[in-house]
């Protein structure tokens, strides 16, 4: 099982072997995580480029590459290099693993339900486009969910 952040900041240690990435480990700010951290057993690596491409292509694909962070792309990497389930509450970080064909492992918020794309629409024409503002007519963009 890979490790989100989240694991170590609720204390709640998925059964079995344990893998994050070293941002985590970066990421944790308070004692009580930290020391959760370093009592662990868990195995500490880097993910591959390779692994890192599919991540990222698989986010860009859901529309969440635009809320997801460094971390949560490597930890899905991670996921993808070992095929192992995701410990997370990120529902993003979920929605993309889902879609990428792994198991999700929910630590302390309900996993989400159903996987999810996200498209960005122009409030003015309604159009889907990629980018931070129509390119018809300026307008900011929106995002949804298409099932």
């Amino acid at each position: 099982m890979v490790a989100d952040t989240s694991v170590f900041i609720w204390g709640k240690m998925p059964e079995g072997e344990l893998i994050t990435v070293p941002a985590v480990e970066r990421e944790l700010k308070d004692l009580r995580s930290k020391a959760i951290f370093s009592i662990s057993e868990v195995r500490v690596e880097s993910p591959s480029g390779e692994a890192l491409k599919k991540a990222r292509q698989a986010a860009q694909e859901t529309g969440d590459i635009r809320v997801l962070s460094t971390t949560d792309l490597e930890v899905l990497a991670k996921a993808v290099e070992y095929r192992a389930s995701v410990a997370t509450d990120d529902y993003a970080l979920q929605n993309v693993a889902l879609h990428l064909g792994l198991k999700i492992e929910p630590i302390g918020q309900p996993a989400i339900k159903r996987k999810l794309r996200r498209v960005q629409r122009c409030h003015a024409c309604g159009e889907a486009f990629d980018g931070e503002a129509c390119p018809e007519c300026g307008t900011p963009a929106k995002r949804r969910r298409i099932r």
